[in-house]
């Protein structure tokens, strides 16, 4: 995993790296145990306050980092009513040092510790907050980067340049999958595919979060107060981050999705931002085609020992149970959706 090599630097190592920020001798490092790609742990410095100090992930390009770091602060010029994680300029005035460790080359960043709680997928009020928030930021990422000439990563939806070790159409046989499921999949990846280039031709872009989820969206008293991890940030369909976060807020663990969370949440996005018509006809094909995308990228991480077979398996149990759903149910979908 990409993270192995950096899971080994001991706290004195870390401490040592800090002296790019800032001169202190006993600061209290602790390891977050989150995140998938990259390594993050909690700072506490005596009289400096909370931050996270993060290693990123081999896997991660530099020219990506500082895409990520410069959204960040154009953000925070923003005056949102939340919080992102900006990086703190070291002594040297750079948010990303480059530091070598062990002979090992890391690039590292300290960031300010957001307080705030998880938004809870149960909690009727956090899904209408996460996605009041959410339109609040798409109507901010829209002014950044407005022709998309800086962005790092490719189209989420562009199912065939999603990740450079899987070929959508191969994902059946690279997961051995049933036959049943294998003949859906391939079924469905071949419409998305012919699909998703008139979805591209013809919806609106803008920079995305591409990674707005339940961990990455913080409350307190039922406000989002914090937004975090942009570092799957890119120009692309509003739609696709919309539908992303759509999907994870409103489809309970193992299930469909639920009507009451698709009225909150999409009832809090309109606050801020109103899909075009377009964007409404096509909404369940941006739906089904997110759902791809994960399932191929995934994949990939599969590959790469990123994420365990078992966790991809489900993705691919998920996606075929929204596409049942939406066969029935679309209509109904539509009719609870407020824009």
């Amino acid at each position: 995993m990409p993270k192995s090599a950096n899971l080994q630097l001991s706290e004195q190592h870390i401490t040592e790296i800090l002296l790019h920020w800032w001169s202190i001798s006993t600061p209290t490092i602790k390891p977050t145990n989150q995140g998938t790609v990259n390594t993050t742990f909690f700072v506490e410095a005596p009289y400096l306050g909370k931050f996270v100090f993060k290693i990123y992930s081999d896997t991660t390009t530099t020219a990506q980092i500082h895409y990520e770091h410069s959204l960040l602060k154009y953000l925070q010029s923003c005056n949102l009513s939340f919080a992102v994680p900006t990086p703190i300029p070291s002594n040297s005035g750079e948010t990303l040092v480059t530091v070598n460790q062990n002979d090992k080359i890391l690039r590292v960043a300290l960031l300010p510790l957001i307080l705030g709680q998880t938004a809870e997928r149960e909690n009727i009020i956090h899904i209408g907050a996460a996605g009041q928030a959410l339109g609040k930021l798409h109507k901010a990422l829209a002014e950044f980067d407005t022709d998309g000439q800086q962005s790092q990563l490719p189209n989420w939806g562009n199912l065939e340049n999603l990740h450079p070790l899987v070929a959508p159409l191969e994902v059946p046989r690279i997961l051995e999958l049933e036959y049943s499921q294998q003949e859906r999949i391939i079924k469905s990846l071949t419409e998305l595919i012919e699909v998703a280039p008139d979805l591209y031709k013809t919806l609106p872009f803008q920079t995305t979060h591409a990674d707005y989820l339940c961990p990455n969206v913080l409350v307190h008293k039922n406000q989002v107060v914090g937004i975090l991890d942009f570092e799957f940030a890119t120009y692309d369909l509003r739609l696709l981050d919309y539908v992303a976060a759509l999907d994870h807020f409103t489809r309970p663990s193992k299930q469909v999705p639920n009507k009451e969370r698709i009225k909150a949440f999409s009832v809090g996005y309109a606050k801020h931002v109103s899909l075009s018509s377009l964007e409404i006809e096509k909404l369940t094909f941006a739906w089904r085609l997110q759902q791809a995308s994960c399932i191929v990228y995934w994949t990939g991480w599969f590959l790469e020992n990123i994420v365990t077979h078992q966790s991809v398996v489900d993705g691919v149990v998920k996606m075929l149970q929204l596409e049942d759903w939406l066969q029935e149910n679309t209509i109904r979908f539509l009719n609870c959706t407020i824009w």
